[in-house]
């Protein structure tokens, strides 16, 4: 697994909450009512997948001369080192994800100042730099707004951000004698492929519903009670619903062709 250098969690996850914060605020002016900042949850879901390789291989030539007419002979095996020799050849993949809960009521609230903007850390990755997701939620705003106004609503926006990086190193020796040579060779890569999913949906789960309840025992003198109960609709799993659909979607663009 690759350490906090490679993988600042932290700093990942710090600095797309400052970066949503800073869009529910700005999208909480007059302006941008129809999008009810304060009504949405959000899903920051981190994927990290890695994939390590390592290939080696050893041979050997050579002669004897014991015997004067005795022909060159090689010791090989089947193997992919370019010359008679052996080889091996090993694979690794590991995948890791986890999902963070939270509602822009709560960013934009930012209750006991638990979420510090900016980020300060000494450590520089790309999924800490600007995202953009404001930006990007306005302009859907202005874009709903202005084209269709109240006919249409936002519904369950995403944003997935993927950065892909891959390490190699070879090395091969060769090492002659009087009566032969002997070489090796060894090679490996890392990748590394980091996905970052931002999936908002919206909170539904303070509506309240009015309801007549039925009289008890037959008793109907005093009449039904009228009782308040909140809604059943749950919120929580369309955005679990929205947040795996969108991570299939990513898999199957990365799919190799």
């Amino acid at each position: 697994m690759p350490d906090d250098t490679s993988l600042p969690v932290r700093e990942i996850l710090q600095h797309t909450a400052c970066e949503l914060r800073y869009a529910f605020v700005r999208l909480s002016a007059p302006k941008y009512s129809s999008f009810k900042a304060n009504k949405w949850l959000v899903a920051i879901k981190l994927s990290p997948k890695m994939d390590a390789e390592i290939n080696g291989g050893v041979g050997s030539t050579g002669r004897s001369t014991t015997l004067s007419a005795a022909k060159y002979f090689n010791n090989w095996a089947f193997g992919s080192v370019g010359s008679p020799g052996g080889a091996v050849d090993a694979k690794g993949t590991r995948d890791v994800s986890i999902t963070f809960k939270t509602s822009s009521k709560e960013l934009i609230s930012n209750p006991k100042n638990q979420l510090i903007c900016p980020v300060d850390s000494p450590r520089a990755h790309v999924l800490t730099e600007h995202l953009g997701i404001g930006e990007w939620l306005i302009r859907l705003v202005e874009a709903k707004d202005t084209a269709m106004g109240a006919l249409a609503k936002l519904d369950s926006p995403t944003y997935s951000s993927q950065i892909f990086v891959k390490f190699n190193g070879n090395g091969s020796f060769t090492y002659s004698f009087p009566f032969g040579t002997a070489f090796g060779a060894l090679s490996g890569s890392y990748d590394m492929d980091e996905i970052l999913l931002i999936t908002l949906s919206p909170d539904t789960s303070s509506s309240t519903l009015v309801v007549q309840t039925l009289p008890v025992g037959g008793n109907f003198k005093d009449g039904p009670d009228r009782v308040t109960v909140t809604s059943r609709v749950n919120a929580q799993e369309k955005l679990d619903t929205t947040t795996n659909q969108q991570s299939i979607i990513n898999a199957i663009r990365n799919l190799p062709r």
